[in-house]
């Protein structure tokens, strides 16, 4: 992997693009995200994101959890995504989750676009379920928000998680949210989640406006009522890797 920018290098790299690359429906071809992960304030580790596309219009994501302290001791969290770029977006053709040596959490599921088939494969089972058009994963999701109509008031998909096939829902906020990391503000815009826990939104996700709609912050309520955050810290952008 590439080193990644220091946060005031690859800030200045970020404000550079907005002017040619603003609002661009084109992701580049390699981009490395590195966010800080905190549960309710406290430090647990980083999740390091890697996304690539190779000259025929196949992406690879890799997104990496690796926690620190006493966290350390579950193995990192490895999520895997890969399927084809195409004009509506990110079309998933294989999604894995695996759980340090865990092997019982892992799980690994294929989309059969042409017989519209979602099979997934979970502690030992394999299941399968009618797939719809507009499908994506727990993690190309996050990717798709760039070819996503912000002009309308709902945005929606069903997704893959390797445990469930469940339809979500996210409601547009604010289009205009300054979000300060460090010293920086930051243009963004706010959605979140229809479904909730404990009358607070499931997730809720704020969008670079100027490039590439990537989360600059994701923050998740989990099922025991804590709050697990996301805050990208660095970034490395390749716009000529092939």
């Amino acid at each position: 992997m590439k080193r990644l920018l220091p946060f005031k290098k690859w800030l200045a790299v970020f404000l550079v693009l907005f002017n040619t690359l603003a609002f661009s429906k084109e992701l580049p071809n390699i981009l490395e995200l590195k966010y800080d992960l905190t549960q309710n304030g406290e430090s647990l580790g980083t999740v390091i994101e890697k996304f690539m596309i190779d000259e025929v219009g196949n992406y690879h994501i890799e997104s990496i959890t690796k926690g620190i302290g006493l966290y350390a001791l579950f193995g990192d969290r490895v999520l895997m995504s890969e399927g084809k770029i195409t004009i509506e977006g990110l079309k998933p053709q294989r999604f894995e989750v695996h759980q340090g040596s865990n092997a019982s959490k892992n799980a690994i599921v294929d989309f059969d676009w042409d017989n519209k088939i979602l099979i997934t494969q979970y502690k030992g089972s394999e299941t399968k379920e009618n797939i719809e058009n507009k499908t994506q994963d727990l993690i190309s999701y996050l990717y798709q928000f760039n070819y996503e109509n912000f002009d309308e008031p709902i945005i929606e998909f069903v997704a893959a998680t390797g445990k469930k096939y469940k339809k979500y829902q996210f409601r547009v906020i604010d289009k205009k949210v300054a979000l300060s990391l460090g010293n920086t503000n930051f243009e963004t815009t706010s959605i979140q989640s229809i479904a909730e826990k404990d009358g607070k939104p499931e997730t809720q996700i704020w969008l670079s406006n100027k490039l590439y709609k990537l989360p600059i912050r994701i923050r998740y309520q989990e099922k025991n009522g804590s709050t697990l955050e996301q805050n990208l810290v660095q970034t490395n952008i390749d716009l000529n890797a092939f």
